[in-house]
């Protein structure tokens, strides 16, 4: 169980890397939201008790992505780059060029897989909308 925890979390990190599917959406892009939107959640780890994610969407296209390993030495990642949401999917470009792809949901956000796909497992990859001031 935990090598296939570990193989979950290096996929939807490094996934990307490997190789995606260009395509365009600015066909299908939504409007971008007047203002911020933000969500947070905790996601599994295969080394620590879970790595605490904080998604902010801003006005005119961009993002910052925060995730931090909790229990551990201060560990954490920041990213920042482009986003553009289509009826299916969000996608974020970072500046470094990585994708990563989230399902809207009624009450939030589901992380995917490197490829855009949902997550088969029990565990919870979603991210809730925090409210405006937190």
């Amino acid at each position: 169980m935990k090598k296939i925890l570990i193989v979950l979390v290096v996929s939807l990190f490094f996934g990307p890397l490997m190789g995606c599917q260009n395509y365009d959406v600015a066909a299908t892009v939504q409007p971008r939201a007047a203002t911020v939107q933000k969500y947070q959640g905790v996601i599994p780890c295969a080394d620590c008790p879970g790595i605490r994610v904080t998604l902010s969407l801003q006005q005119g296209g961009r993002y910052s992505l925060n995730e931090y390993y909790l229990a551990s030495d201060n560990v954490h990642n920041d990213e920042q780059g482009h986003w553009s949401r289509t009826a299916e999917k969000l996608v974020l470009i970072s500046d470094e060029g990585e994708k990563h792809y989230f399902h809207p949901q009624a009450n939030g956000l589901e992380m995917t897989d490197a490829s855009g796909k949902a997550i088969s497992t029990t565990m919870s990859y979603r991210l809730r909308p925090v409210e405006a001031g937190s």
